[in-house]
C-alpha cells in the first residue's frame, strides 16, 4: 500500500492504545480459525437495526447484525488497524483528494453475482444518497469512477482523513447491486460475507439467524456453522441468558460486573465512549443563553464528574473534560482536568453572563438512559440556577430526536475512534451529523483547514489545538470515559475491538 506523508497517513494508520482486559485473555489473542464445523454463536444484542439495507446501518451493536452478510471494502482488526478485505491496497492522492481502491477478484454475492467495481460505485452512490444515519460519512466524496472491473476511484471535495477508516464500518458494506431496489432491502440483505441471512429461522423482535456461506473466499473468518443474534433489551435478560448458556456474549454495563464475576461469566473491558452533555446550540439560535461562552463553561463546572462516576458507572472509567480517546492524535492528557467541580465558578459565570438567577434549559430523556442519570444532572445544575426540563423520548426516537435541532443540550454517549478526524467529522466540523446547528468559529474553520492541509508531522499537534479550543470554549460537557464490559460465556473466546463496544464477529471463536 502506498504511504502518502499527508495528514491521512497520519490519522488513519495512528497506532492504537492497548486493550484493557479483565478475566481470560489478552488483547492480542487469536482465535483459532474453523475449530469446529457445526458450532454456533449465540450473541445477545441490546439493540435491533430497523432495517438490514446496509445504507439504513448504523455503528456501535449494530455492526453484529451486518457484518455476517456484508463484507467491507476495509477492515477494522481488533487494533482497530486497517486491513484488506474486498480491497486488497488503497493508494491516496498526494493531495488528499482522491483514495483509488484496487478490488479482490473473484469474489461472488450469494445471489452469485460478482463483486466489480460498477457495483461498489454502485453502493457508494447509493449509501451517500440514500440520507442514511451515517451518510455524512461519505460526505467528501464528490464522485466515484470506474477504472476497470477491479479498481475505483473516490474523488473528494477535500482531503478526509477517515475515509480508509470508514470504508472499514458502514460505508463500506458492499452488497448487490440486484438488491437495491428490492422490496424486500430491509428484510432480506444479500451480500458477500461469510455467512447469508436464513430468513425461515429468523424473526425480528426475536431472532436473527445467519448460516455459513460456504462459498466464502476468506475460510479462516469463518469459524462457526451458524450465528444467531437474540435482540434483547434488558440487561438482565441478556445478563441471565448468558449465565445461563443461552447466549455466548452480550454487552454490560457496570452495574452488572459483580454478578457476572461471582457467577463465572468472563468479563473483558475495552476502552468505551465518553459519556455527558454535548451543548448542541453553541451560536444561541435556540437557547440564547448556551450562546454564551460563560455558560456552557459554568454547565462543565456545576457537574460532580466523579459522584456520577462512581454511582452510575460504579467507578469503571475515568473522569475528563475532553471528547478525544487516549488513542487519538488529538487527545491532551491535561485537558482531563480542564473542569473540575465547582459550583461557585458556575454561579459567578452565571452572573458574568447576565443569569444570576439562571435559566431552564430543556432535553430529552429517555428509557435507554440509566435511571439514575436525569435526576442526577437536573440536580447537580440545579444547584447552581438551571433549570432542567426533561423531556421523555421514546427509545427508538431517542437519537433521532437528539439530532433533530428541537434541543439545544442532550445526554450523549459517543465512541472514541483511534482515528481523530472520524471524531472530528461526526461531532466538529460545519455539516458534521452531531453538529445540529451548523457551529462554527472563525477558529474552528482556521483549525480544521490547518489539519486538512497538515503534513505527517504537524497533524497531531493541529488536532492537539483543535481540542483545546473546543475544551476552552465548552462546545461539550464531558464527564467521564468508561471502561465498557463485554460478558462471553464459556462456550466461546473472543478478543475485543478497539474503538467498538461490541466485538466484530469475526473476532470470536468456539473455545477449544
Amino acid at each position: 500500500m502506498k504511504a502518502p506523508k499527508r495528514a491521512y497517513r497520519v490519522l488513519a494508520l495512528a497506532a492504537t492504545a492497548a486493550i484493557f482486559l479483565s478475566g481470560c485473555g489478552g488483547a492480542n489473542d487469536k482465535p483459532a480459525a474453523n475449530p469446529s464445523e457445526d458450532a454456533v454463536l449465540t450473541l445477545a444484542s441490546g439493540v435491533e437495526p430497523q432495517s438490514l439495507d446496509p445504507a439504513m446501518s448504523r455503528e456501535a451493536q449494530f455492526v453484529q447484525y451486518f457484518q455476517p452478510v456484508f463484507d467491507t471494502l476495509i477492515r477494522r482488526d481488533s487494533n482497530g488497524d486497517l486491513q484488506p478485505m474486498l480491497a486488497t491496497k488503497w493508494d491516496i492522492a498526494k493531495d488528499g483528494k482522491a483514495l483509488t481502491l484496487t478490488l479482490r477478484e473473484g469474489v461472488k454475492f450469494t445471489d452469485g453475482g460478482d463483486v466489480t467495481a460498477e457495483a461498489v460505485k454502485g453502493n457508494l452512490d447509493r449509501f451517500k444518497a440514500a440520507g442514511g444515519p451515517l451518510a455524512g460519512a461519505l460526505g467528501a466524496v464528490e464522485s466515484v469512477d470506474v477504472l476497470d472491473p477491479a479498481t475505483v476511484k473516490l474523488n473528494l471535495s477535500t482531503p478526509d482523513p477517515a475515509l480508509p477508516y470508514a470504508l472499514g464500518g458502514p460505508s463500506g458494506y458492499i452488497q448487490s447491486p440486484a438488491n437495491f431496489d428490492a422490496a424486500t432491502v430491509d428484510t432480506q440483505p444479500v451480500g458477500s460475507g461469510p455467512y447469508e441471512l436464513d430468513r425461515s429461522a429468523t424473526t425480528p423482535g426475536s431472532q436473527y439467524t445467519f448460516v455459513k456461506n460456504e462459498d466464502y473466499w476468506d475460510k479462516d473468518l469463518v469459524k462457526f456453522a451458524k450465528i444467531v443474534i437474540k435482540p434483547i433489551k434488558d440487561e438482565n435478560a441478556r445478563f441471565n441468558a448468558v449465565r445461563s448458556g443461552q447466549a455466548d456474549g452480550m454487552i454490560a454495563t457496570a452495574k452488572t460486573v459483580k454478578a457476572a464475576e461471582s457467577a463465572g461469566v468472563t468479563v473483558k473491558m475495552v476502552p468505551g465512549d465518553w459519556q455527558g452533555l454535548t451543548l448542541l446550540d453553541r451560536a444561541g439560535k435556540l437557547s440564547p443563553e448556551l450562546g454564551k461562552v460563560e455558560v456552557r463553561q459554568a454547565i462543565n463546572y456545576a457537574i460532580d464528574k466523579d459522584a456520577i462516576l462512581k454511582n452510575v458507572a460504579q467507578g469503571f472509567g475515568k473522569t475528563t473534560s475532553q471528547v478525544f480517546g487516549p488513542s487519538s492524535s488529538a487527545f491532551v492528557e491535561s485537558l482531563d482536568g480542564a473542569y473540575s467541580y465547582d459550583v461557585d465558578k458556575a454561579k459567578a459565570l452565571l452572573k458574568e453572563a447576565g443569569l444570576a438567577n439562571g435559566f431552564t434549559l430543556k432535553m430529552p430523556t429517555s428509557s435507554d438512559m440509566d435511571p439514575a442519570l436525569a435526576p442526577a444532572i437536573k440536580d447537580q445544575l440545579a444547584k447552581v440556577g438551571i433549570t432542567v426540563d426533561w423531556v421523555d423520548i421514546p427509545s427508538a426516537q431517542y437519537q433521532p430526536e437528539q439530532q433533530s435541532g428541537t434541543y439545544a443540550a442532550a445526554f450523549t454517549a459517543f465512541g472514541q475512534p483511534v482515528v481523530a478526524w472520524s471524531a472530528v467529522n461526526s461531532m466538529v466540523t460545519e455539516n458534521a451529523p452531531w453538529n445540529v446547528f451548523h457551529s462554527s468559529t472563525p477558529e474552528t474553520k482556521t483549525l480544521i483547514a490547518d489539519v486538512l492541509a497538515s503534513d505527517e508531522d504537524a497533524a497531531g499537534a493541529k488536532l492537539a489545538e483543535l481540542n483545546k479550543y473546543l475544551v476552552d470554549n465548552a462546545w461539550f460537557a464531558p464527564w467521564y470515559r468508561i471502561d465498557q464490559p463485554y460478558f462471553i460465556s464459556k462456550n466461546v473466546t473472543v478478543t475485543v475491538q478497539n474503538g467498538q463496544p461490541v466485538p466484530s464477529i469475526y473476532n470470536f471463536a468456539p473455545a477449544k
